[in-house]
């Protein structure tokens, strides 16, 4: 009995800084619609590019701290695409319109992380199916084509 009491003190200590983590928490799961397969793969994708890439780099003696903060930006700005389309489809679920636009932006990145990671692994020698490249590859290359240039906006 004692050690539930002293399990619901301790729950009740640092509720200040709980409640901001419980809030973030709460924020990050609604924009990037909680625990959805897609933000699993698009995760695990980018830590086995990290990976492959480290040990390529490792390999080729190319190691680069300019590539590696290169890299971190790059998931930093992933991160801020998901939110901003996280909060796009929210915008224009409020209206009462639904366009994935979240899960869209996530696969896409899914796709060119996938790619980058295909490119890694045949540096190692592993063959890649060339359908399977050739399929990513098209898929990113159509929604490429749809973008608009840089800078103009609709």
């Amino acid at each position: 009995m004692q050690d539930l009491a002293n399990y619901l003190q301790e729950m009740g200590s640092n509720t200040d800084i709980k409640s901001v983590f419980s809030v973030f928490a709460a924020c990050a799961a609604a924009i990037f619609g909680g625990s959805i397969p897609l933000v699993y793969a698009l995760t695990a994708l980018w830590a086995l590019d990290f990976i492959l890439g480290f040990k390529r780099a490792w390999d080729s003696s190319t190691l680069s701290g300019r590539k590696f903060r290169a890299g971190g930006m790059k998931i930093v700005l992933y991160v801020m695409t998901v939110i901003v389309m996280g909060l796009a489809e929210y915008s224009m679920g409020s209206l009462g319109t639904y366009l994935p636009l979240r899960n869209i932006t996530i696969a896409y990145l899914c796709m060119t992380e996938a790619l980058s990671c295909l490119e890694h692994l045949s540096f190692f020698g592993v063959p890649i199916p060339k359908g399977v490249r050739d399929r990513l590859t098209t898929y990113r290359d159509c929604l490429h084509e749809c973008q608009l240039p840089q800078g103009e906006s609709k």
